[in-house]
């Protein structure tokens, strides 16, 4: 497993569990004002999956600084 590839991924796992957030729930608070093409469902979900799997898709650093921005403020341990 390539841990590098992943670790944004983890990251994105890390913050919508301490959201307290569904994927789906996630989903659309991360879509909202997002100043690029918005994610469909299936992709969001390829972002959750073992890096080994075939549905795994790798979360770019972009999309991770806006994940912090948008599930940052939500964390529950804050």
């Amino acid at each position: 497993m390539n841990t590098k590839r992943s670790a944004n991924n983890d990251r994105l796992r890390e913050l919508v569990r301490g959201a307290g957030l569904t994927q789906p729930a996630s989903l659309l608070l991360f879509n909202h004002g997002i100043n690029v093409r918005t994610l469909s469902l299936s992709a969001w979900k390829g972002y959750f999956c073992d890096v080994e799997s075939k549905r795994f898709r790798v979360f770019s650093d972009e999309l991770l600084a806006h994940a912090e921005k948008v599930f940052g403020p939500l964390q529950k341990d804050n």
